[in-house]
């Protein structure tokens, strides 16, 4: 039975996760569909121009965080001729699994060296399978979810690093094994930027919020004001700048060009006030309860109402506060770091309720004024913090509870006593799997098979395949209009970029656009940008012709009837659902007005030595890194 007990969330979790990899492909959110012939033209290094971007017109970009994995994992693909669709399902999806589990057992650990296997298989299905991150993944923003999966990791490397600071009492040699620790801690910082710097901004806090425990601690025992403000200086040094450093030059290959070029692109109103207040979903119940404002549909700005049952979840996590004792052992975790991941949480709760009550002026003022607070306009990315404590906290008062219960096992009644010493049916083990299935109903639309997105099969339909073998069989330079928006399924490469309506002519509505594509200048227009077809997708997944969030099926006809009025597109058949409509003479990409002659042109990147000397500091950097801690395990230095 309790092998049963300790291996049941491992199981939950795979069923919840089974769909990744017993579908076909994985569709959905975020997570974009490439067709073969467009993974074909990435390459192992991003490009510093790409005409995919600019919306379909091309500018240079700075191939910053997932960027370069997803370029990475992709070249990886075409270098051994193994399908990308088994690659990302092992290098995005697999990964996020695989080190979610990891890092949240590491973590606890960490936290508690003697922690038992149930324990820890509720700690890895709590961070692995809450409502949070599964909307995440569901959505298909892998590159947060990674971040995510390894922020446990990443605490606890600090966390590791600030005791044995700590312990040796703010005295440490000059000795290379003694920068082992913040070595290890910058790499991983330096992995987790790669997925998503706001996670490791988040990271960041929990640290400093830990090291502030830990030096207020031994602060209280130093007796000189010169000997704190030396040990303080020599702390912030070991413990924050060295692995902060170390993360910044290994990611000197985006830093660079963003320094020299400052093309660091942020939407229109993305920091505004308004904006934090429109997308703060989530409130102080929702917070609390780790229960995103939209499980378990996922469907934007619809928020749910509470469920009760998740109320528990708070009350079973800062019940380990009434656990702690003065008269602690080294076998469990000590008041401080109990009192640290209950006040974190608290932090977290805060934070993630947005501009909602109570006291939202301080977290509207803190998005305005306090430097890296303006990166989260989506307030519930706030709940990475709430997970990464309830993951430690349920686990101890588990466990705790557990304990207490052994001594329960006696029992009277009439004046009859009577002993339960059944190894399998004793009240220890009836309070784990009450503890299991609590979990289980909070995600039972998991576990049943109820979730959207990345966890829903969808199949590519073959209208699609059509367009993309007829797009990529011509060989001339080209673009395609997309009306009101390209489809996930869109075919576009190099020299047939996609061009979406919506953006280009600066409206909302398909009605705008086909007004403007009646003007007499708009064919010109379109000539000059080297549009050849515009295109009315087919919203196969219903997410462009939305009416209160349903599809809808009239505003698709709508706009294909009214463009086979403009008579200067001619619709063309054999596309299905896909209504394709050829522009009547489309400009080439290069033109020479009324001049006769010739054109050579080649491609070239005005930040192109700049991403050179960037990988040239990150190489060496990972190279002057490694070569020490290989060293140091083979015990050579």
């Amino acid at each position: 039975m309790r092998k049963i007990i300790n291996f049941l969330p491992f199981i939950l979790i795979l069923i919840v996760f089974k769909n990744w990899f017993l579908n076909p492909e994985i569709i959905g959110g975020d997570w974009p569909y490439f067709f073969n012939e467009t993974l074909k033209e990435f390459t192992l290094f991003p490009p510093a121009w790409s005409s995919l971007h600019g919306n379909g017109l091309g500018g240079t970009i700075t191939a910053y965080f997932i960027d370069q994995y997803l370029y990475f994992t992709v070249s990886f693909s075409n270098i051994l001729s193994i399908p990308w669709t088994f690659i990302y399902k092992i290098f995005w999806f697999g990964f996020f699994a695989a080190l979610s589990i990891f890092s949240s057992i590491y973590l606890l650990r960490t936290i508690f060296s003697q922690a038992k296997p149930y324990q820890m298989g509720l700690s890895a299905l709590i961070f692995t399978a809450n409502t949070y991150i599964l909307m995440v993944v569901g959505g298909g923003q892998m590159g947060v979810a990674l971040a995510y999966s390894i922020a446990p990791l990443v605490l606890a490397r600090f966390i590791k690093l600030i005791d044995n600071f700590s312990s040796q009492s703010y005295n440490l040699k000059f000795k290379i094994s003694n920068f082992k620790l913040p070595i290890l801690a910058g790499l991983v910082l330096a992995a987790q930027v790669m997925f998503d710097p706001r996670i490791a901004y988040l990271s960041m806090i929990a640290i400093a919020i830990y090291a502030v425990l830990s030096t207020t601690y031994y602060a209280l025992s130093v007796k000189t004001l010169r000997e704190k403000i030396l040990s303080t200086l020599y702390f912030l040094l070991y413990t924050f700048a060295i692995p902060i450093g170390i993360a910044v030059l290994l990611h000197s290959y985006w830093i660079f060009p963003l320094l020299f070029t400052k093309n660091l692109p942020i939407p229109e109103g993305f920091v505004s006030v308004s904006g934090f207040e429109f997308f703060s979903f989530a409130n102080f119940s929702n917070s609390i309860s780790l229960l995103h404002p939209n499980w378990p549909e996922n469907i934007f700005g619809k928020i749910y109402f509470l469920q009760p049952e998740f109320l528990l979840s708070p009350i079973i996590a800062f019940s380990s506060l009434l656990f702690i004792k003065s008269n602690e052992t080294m076998k469990q975790p000590n008041n401080r770091q109990i009192l640290f991941f209950s006040f974190l949480a608290l932090v977290g709760i805060f934070l993630s309720k947005g501009a909602n009550p109570p006291f939202s002026e301080i977290n509207s003022w803190l998005f305005q004024n306090f430097p890296g607070m303006n990166m989260f306009r989506d307030s519930t990315k706030f709940y990475s913090l709430i997970a990464l404590s309830y993951s430690v906290l349920i686990p101890f008062s588990i466990w705790k509870i557990y304990e207490s219960l052994e001594l329960h096992n006696k029992f009277s009644i009439f004046n009859f006593q009577f002993s339960i010493k059944n190894k399998i049916f004793n009240f220890q083990n009836l309070f784990l799997i009450l503890t299991t299935l609590y979990l289980i109903l909070l995600i039972r639309p998991a576990l049943f098979g109820q979730l959207g997105g990345t966890f829903k099969q969808h199949d590519v339909p073959k209208e699609y395949i059509k367009l993309k073998d007829f797009l990529y069989d011509q060989p001339d330079f080209f673009r395609t209009l997309w009306i009101p928006r390209q489809q996930r399924f869109t075919f576009a490469s190099n020299i047939h970029p996609a061009v979406e309506a919506q953006p280009l002519f600066h409206s909302r509505t398909s009605a705008e656009i086909i007004n403007l594509l009646a003007k007499e200048n708009t064919k010109d227009y379109l000539s000059k940008l080297s549009i050849k077809y515009v295109i009315v997708p087919y919203d196969s997944l219903g997410e462009i012709f939305l009416k209160d969030r349903k599809y809808d099926k009239k505003q698709y006809k709508e706009t294909i009837g009214e463009l086979k009025k403009v008579a200067w597109l001619k619709s063309l058949d054999g596309f299905g659902k896909v209504a394709v409509f050829e522009v009547d003479s489309p400009g080439k990409h290069f033109r020479l007005g009324k001049e006769e002659g010739s054109i050579d042109y080649r491609m070239i990147s005005s930040m192109e030595k700049y991403y050179m000397y960037g990988r040239w500091v990150s190489f060496m950097t990972l190279l002057a890194l490694v070569i020490p801690l290989i060293l140091l395990k083979m015990k050579k230095i």
